[in-house]
């Protein structure tokens, strides 16, 4: 993990933005492109106590909702696992499918939790055919609708999946569009200044703001329920 000074203290950051491969400067910023291929170290810091919060907060949900059939894009490691089975919310009572389409953390998330059989992982693309042998009651999307430029399109890919499953809700999680901790020498890639406006047509949102620690750690976390 490569660590950035701001505001005088050690911050979290992802060693996968190097900016010798990317060749941003300040005065011509670059776009950091969806990668397909990472390691775990490139997003380690995602693994830190600072970014904790991100995903106890995705965990609170689904425990106080009480979902039982999770669908995860964009997993990673599934961190959100970690979190449910902690002692404060001892939640085992679901099934749960995670895939990204990075093999090594796939890899070792299916190693952690190879004993649990409620847990698996793929290693796939959103393109790819989901199948699941149980009921989806929210699909989790952390980090990956923003790489989907168009807004017609990023709706259209969001009520394809939900509709695919049947499902009635889901956890959206995106960087905001303003950040305390970032690298000038890259353009924000958000959506949160109206591309997951479509949302408010036929769902509930309730929106919670976390300010953390990290790299791009202004984000937004959308609770989204079915109105029908």
């Amino acid at each position: 993990m490569q660590l950035q000074k701001s505001l005088n203290r050690p911050i979290p950051w992802p060693s996968i933005h190097k900016l010798d491969q990317l060749k941003g400067t300040e005065n011509k910023p670059v776009r950091v492109p969806l990668q397909e291929q990472y390691t775990i170290a490139d997003m380690a810091y995602l693994d830190t106590p600072e970014a904790y919060p991100l995903f106890e907060k995705q965990a609170r949900i689904i425990k106080n909702k009480k979902y039982t059939g999770i669908i995860d894009v964009g997993c990673r490691t599934g961190p959100v696992n970690d979190i449910l089975h902690e002692d404060e919310f001892k939640y085992y009572s679901y099934r749960y499918f995670g895939f990204d389409t990075s093999s090594e953390p796939i890899h070792k998330a299916q190693k952690t939790y190879a004993n649990c059989d409620h847990i698996n992982f793929a290693v796939q693309s959103w393109n790819d055919p989901i199948e699941v042998d149980f009921e989806v009651d929210v699909m989790i999307f952390s980090g990956v609708l923003l790489y989907i430029s168009e807004d017609n399109e990023r709706e259209k890919f969001f009520e394809n999946m939900m509709s695919q499953h049947n499902c009635k809700n889901a956890i959206i999680q995106e960087p905001y569009h303003f950040q305390r901790h970032w690298d000038d020498r890259l353009i924000l890639n958000t959506i949160t200044d109206g591309g997951l406006d479509f949302l408010n047509k036929n769902y509930t949102v309730d929106e919670h703001y976390l300010d953390l620690p990290i790299f791009a750690g202004k984000r937004v976390l959308y609770d989204v329920s079915s109105r029908t």
